[in-house]
Order: C-alpha cells, then sequence, then structure tokens
C-alpha cells in the first residue's frame, strides 16, 4: 500500500515531500521464484484529502483494503491495481524481441501472470505518484478521448537539455562586464538562461540580461582581438580547466547551430510557460529544447492548459518550497495532438500572437482568460470535450498546482 497525503506532508520534518509505502514480505514459494509476480496480489494507492490525524481509523483502512475499484470519497481517493498490471505498465519489451520470445499462448497468460514478461521485458519505471495517487478523473477521460489523435511527445520529437557552459562566470556577459572587455559584437550572442527572464511566450533578445561568448576560431585566429584577451583572462581564472570545458577541442567553444523554436523550463512554480524561440536565440540547460514533428503543433499542445495535468503528475515535486521539476525523460511522457490539419496550426499561430502580446499570468489567472481559453479549445474540440468536461479540466489544474503549492509550505509557518 502506497499512502500520501494531498494537504499535509506526512512527516514534518522532512525538507522534501514524501510518501509512507507499506511493503508484506512475499509468500515462501513467491520468494523461491522471483521471476514472477503474485497475480492475486493487490497494490492499493491512496491518498488522502484530510490531514492524517483526523483519518485515523481501523474502518477505514477495512474499506480501502475490502475495494476492488477506484473510488473517491470526502476523506480520501483509492486507486486499486493488481500487481502484475502494476509491473507490465512500467515495462517495455524490445520490438525485435517480441515476434520470437513472445508467442500467442504466452501473451495469454500474460493475463494470469506476469512470468513471460519479466524475463523478458526492461522494467524502465511508472509515474505511480502521479498516476495512481494524485490522477483526477479527467486525466484518464482525456486518455480515453484522445486515443487515436494523441501520442506521447517522445514517440514524434526529440527533447534536448539547453547547453551546460561548465563555466557561467565566462561564458555569461551582462551589460556592464561587455562594455569592461570591449568585446567584438560577432562572438556575442543571445541566451536565455532562466524561465524568469521572460515575461511573455516569445523570446525577445533585447529584454534577456546576459550574451553568451560564441567563439569557435583558433587563438591564432583570434590574433588582435578582444576576444583572444577575454580567453586568455579565462585561463588565468582556470576555467578552461573545469571538467566541461577540458574536454573540447577549443576549451572556450561554444556551438553554432539552429536552436529549437519551442522551449520547455526544467523548474516550474506558479506558472506554466512554454515559449516561443523565433529569433534562434541561445538556449541554457536549465530550460529544454524541444526538435521535430511540427513546431506549432508542438507548442499548442505543450501550452493548452490540459498539459498543466501531465506536468504536475509525471513531474517531480520533490524539490521542497513546492517547486517541479520535469527532466527529459518526464516531458518525453507528455502527450501531443497528433492532427496534421492546416486549420488547427492557423489557429495555433492565430493564438500564439495574441498571447504573445501580453504577460503570463499565474497559472490560476490564465485559466480565467478567454484569449487562452481560445487556444484550449483548439485542443479539446479535437478530443471531443465536453464543457463539464473543460471545466473539470480547469479545476484539476488549479487544484494540482494549490495542492503542491500549499503542501511544501504546510510547515514553513511552524
Amino acid at each position: 500500500m502506497i499512502i500520501d497525503n494531498q494537504g499535509k506532508r506526512s512527516f514534518a520534518s522532512a525538507d522534501v515531500n514524501t510518501i509512507i509505502a507499506l511493503f508484506g514480505a512475499p509468500s515462501a514459494k513467491l520468494a523461491k521464484n522471483m521471476d514472477t509476480v503474485n497475480p492475486q496480489s493487490v497494490a492499493r494507492f491512496v491518498m488522502f484529502r484530510v490531514p492524517f490525524d483526523e483519518i485515523l481509523s481501523p474502518v477505514i483502512f477495512e474499506e480501502i483494503e475490502a475495494a476492488k475499484d477506484r473510488k473517491t470519497t470526502q476523506e480520501y481517493r483509492l486507486f486499486p491495481i493488481d500487481q502484475h498490471k502494476l509491473f507490465e505498465d512500467g515495462c517495455e519489451i524490445p520490438e525485435d524481441e517480441e515476434p520470437e520470445e513472445i508467442t500467442q499462448k504466452q501473451k495469454t497468460k500474460k493475463s494470469k501472470a506476469s512470468g513471460p514478461t519479466i524475463k523478458i521485458a526492461r522494467y524502465i519505471g511508472n509515474k505511480w505518484g502521479g498516476k495512481y495517487l494524485r490522477a483526477p478523473d479527467i486525466y484518464w477521460t482525456i486518455l480515453e478521448k484522445g486515443k487515436g489523435k494523441l501520442v506521447k511527445l517522445g514517440d514524434i520529437a526529440e527533447v534536448r537539455r539547453g547547453f551546460t557552459t561548465g563555466a557561467n562566470e565566462f561564458f555569461y556577459l551582462d551589460a556592464e562586464k561587455i562594455e569592461e572587455w570591449s568585446i567584438e559584437k560577432e562572438f556575442l550572442k543571445s541566451v536565455i538562461i532562466s524561465p524568469r527572464e521572460c515575461d511573455s511566450i516569445e523570446v525577445i533578445p533585447k529584454l534577456l540580461k546576459f550574451r553568451v561568448f560564441v567563439c569557435n576560431k583558433t587563438k591564432k585566429e583570434l590574433k588582435f582581438t578582444k576576444a583572444l584577451e577575454y580567453i586568455k583572462w579565462g585561463e588565468e581564472q582556470q576555467f578552461s580547466q573545469r571538467p566541461s570545458c577540458r574536454n573540447r577541442l577549443l576549451w572556450y567553444s561554444f556551438p553554432v547551430k539552429q536552436w529549437a523554436k519551442v522551449l520547455w523550463p526544467m523548474i516550474h512554480n506558479e506558472r506554466h510557460c512554454v515559449f516561443w524561440n523565433a529569433n534562434n536565440i541561445a538556449v541554457d540547460h536549465n530550460l529544454f529544447e524541444i526538435y521535430g514533428y511540427n513546431d506549432d503543433l508542438l507548442w499548442g499542445s505543450l501550452a493548452c492548459a490540459g498539459q498543466i495535468i501531465f506536468r504536475e503528475l509525471h513531474g517531480r515535486a520533490n524539490l521542497g518550497q513546492g517547486a517541479l521539476k520535469t527532466e527529459g525523460i518526464d516531458i518525453r511522457t507528455f502527450v501531443i495532438l497528433k492532427i496534421e490539419s492546416k486549420t488547427i496550426i492557423k489557429n495555433i499561430k492565430l493564438s500564439r500572437n495574441k498571447l504573445s502580446q501580453r504577460i503570463i499570468e499565474p497559472i490560476h489567472e490564465e485559466c480565467k482568460k478567454a484569449d487562452h481559453r481560445e487556444l484550449d479549445s483548439i485542443i479539446f474540440d479535437e478530443l471531443s470535450l465536453t464543457q463539464g468536461e473543460r471545466d473539470a479540466v480547469y479545476e484539476a489544474v488549479i487544484n494540482l498546482v494549490e495542492a503542491r503549492l500549499k503542501k511544501a509550505d504546510s510547515y514553513k509557518k511552524k
């Protein structure tokens, strides 16, 4: 049994959010044969909605143990799932092995036990906390209605972390440092280092605080330049000996490339930011670049309010202080609309142009704004969500974000 509490931390002294896990020893038979999962075993995920001191009762836990289906009460939300199904959901079976290794007979047996899966598949993990503890009903509705229309982002696009300089003090220059060194303009490029630098969707060069030093010429080629003087100063500061720098052919080199248009932050707080990089601005490792498929559909799908549900459930709320982290492996599990319609793409562009004219508000404010709801409707219409289901999306979004922030704050006041 996995237990969490959406209103209060499980342990007051913990700096990060925690859960309670209750495990029982396997039977003697299973202990001897650890390549099988007991088909009779049920894992129960319980999210309590009130503080533990208000819910500690044998009656409640008897109800939980007896339940066989998803259940929501005033006190808790329960998601029971067979352990073999739980295991299979986190497994990946190599495509080239399936025809040879898994016969039809074995596939039939998988409904009774997971032996064949354990022997063949690779366990890659699963988002237990998000999917089974915190996921509202609308999460499952979106997945159900999105069959044939939504695909995992990782199946159609590439997610790359922005560049790691290894020596930010050298590579990133503010206006004062640029003036001090008088470095030639050809060696300076706009760079976005943090989501906090952008108030709106579009990344605008003149609003960014820093420039990045971009030089891929040899010292011989740089003779009599200010850039060479700056490089020599960097070597005096031992920047050239840092691990990320010393392994490069030119320790001070920085990639010259086409940076992605769609940018996704690693850390999230109260805003939902999906930036549009139309000016080929360089990207720091605090953000992810998303390439491939169709940039407009990628941006529209990620900027949609419904995606916040996936962000909150698939991300990592273990940083403390209420922040949410999304790594590349998490982002690849997000869902993207795969309907190549000129009308949809045109409408997404129009919506983005509108939204770019103003600042990005906190999520609870964005959900109320007509221009953002116009964008959401483009995606919701394709999923045939009813008005009630659309309302449920906004309710879930606000509740998930508020629960994350509230939970982190629950012990600050003590």
